[in-house]
């Protein structure tokens, strides 16, 4: 157990099951679709082919810095049913990648001796519903980026403290979102099928495209995919709207 994980609420029972989402591009979709299954692929962090997704919500942004209008950098997110996979190989409470890379994250808020093993979680959907409960509460204020911690820590909790001024910092910084949102990592394959998929965020002119809509709808059985509207820019600049689409979805 972790030095972290040992701090964390353990009474979950009325935070419901959020899902789990993976965002790529839509080139990777394509190889997705012909194989369905999500792969795993090499890691630069831990030097291991992983997977990566994140709980609840869709935080990853392209590693991609022009404006295009090239349909296969368009960002799609794929939005699945943790209930049925169990598999995991981590959790992590923020991206693993922000902590080893980005200085600013580590100088900022943690020792220098901190390290990334300070924070695995048990490799259980409860882990990361623990999360929620100690620092934030609710599903909600997680979703909307409202911290809301009521445990009182003990100043040798070095990791809670750290960890609860990293998600509550307000300051103009490089760090965005996913130093605050769950990472959940596979070691192995995802099937996709009907009941390991919710449902697909895509961009407007895929759902006007038949051939893609067929191909979802065959292979997922999604009839009507959620869908967004595309303009030439950067594909990060889709991320405020993909997480819109995603929220509504959860309401409804």
């Amino acid at each position: 157990m972790s030095k972290f994980q040992d701090i964390l609420i353990d009474e979950v029972d009325d935070l419901i099951t959020l899902p789990l989402l993976h965002t790529c591009d839509a080139h990777a979709l394509r190889e997705i679709l012909a194989s369905m299954t999500l792969i795993p692929k090499l890691c630069d962090v831990f030097s291991l082919d992983l997977l990566y997704t994140y709980y609840g919500l869709p935080s990853y942004r392209p590693n991609y810095d022009k404006a295009t209008t090239n349909p296969a950098y368009y960002m799609i997110c794929i939005i699945l049913e943790s209930e049925k996979l169990n598999d995991f190989h981590k959790i992590y409470p923020f991206d693993s990648g922000a902590f080893e890379k980005l200085p600013e994250m580590k100088e900022t808020f943690f020792h220098h001796n901190t390290k990334i093993l300070d924070f695995e979680l048990d490799s259980s959907i409860s882990s990361a519903k623990k999360v929620i409960k100690t620092f934030y509460e609710t599903n909600d204020n997680y979703l909307y980026h409202n911290p809301k911690t009521t445990k009182k820590f003990s100043q040798f909790d070095f990791e809670a403290i750290s960890y609860s001024n990293l998600i509550g910092n307000q300051t103009n910084s490089k760090l965005d979102d996913r130093t605050s949102s769950i990472e959940i990592i596979f070691d192995k394959p995802i099937n996709l099928n009907k009941e390991t998929i919710k449902q697909i965020i895509i961009p407007n002119c895929f759902k006007d495209d038949t051939k893609i809509t067929d191909l979802i709808k065959t292979n997922f059985d999604i009839d009507e995919p959620i869908g967004y509207n595309t303009f030439r820019g950067n594909p990060k600049e889709y991320f405020s709207i993909i997480r819109n689409e995603y929220l509504n979805f959860l309401k409804n």
